[in-house]
């Protein structure tokens, strides 16, 4: 897998926050490379496969970003303040993520499709 990353970075920085850049960055790619490129060249199936997994992209480091900064001291409360979100959408959608659900093919028996984490 290609880890992308910012240029801009002067100092070093945590693994964790090097992994959730990386996970940022592979989602920007995707849709900025693979899904205009699809887009363009008219082939549908491949602009919804790169946009859904860009989005399931965005989902891991959105979640492994709030475990972040809960282990920082941060609390639902503020984060959501911050990102104009309800508290308890936000504690909602991180207690449900499920990094297992998306090796699921398909809709799963009670019919959500594994990529609508936080829809």
């Amino acid at each position: 897998m290609k880890i992308f990353g910012n240029k801009r970075r002067v100092k070093s920085q945590p693994e964790d926050v090097q992994l959730i850049e990386a996970g940022l960055g592979q989602a920007a790619s995707m849709i900025s490379d693979n899904a205009t490129t699809s887009l363009l060249d008219g082939r549908w199936g491949d602009v919804v496969a790169d946009l859904a997994q860009a989005s399931r992209q965005t989902q891991i480091s959105l979640h492994e970003a709030i475990e972040k900064a809960l282990t920082e001291g941060e609390t639902f409360q503020t984060l959501a303040s911050e990102s104009h979100l309800s508290p308890e959408y936000l504690r909602e959608a991180y207690e449900r993520f499920d990094r297992g659900m998306w090796a699921q093919p398909g809709p799963d028996e009670h019919g959500r499709e594994p990529w609508r984490v936080l829809g």
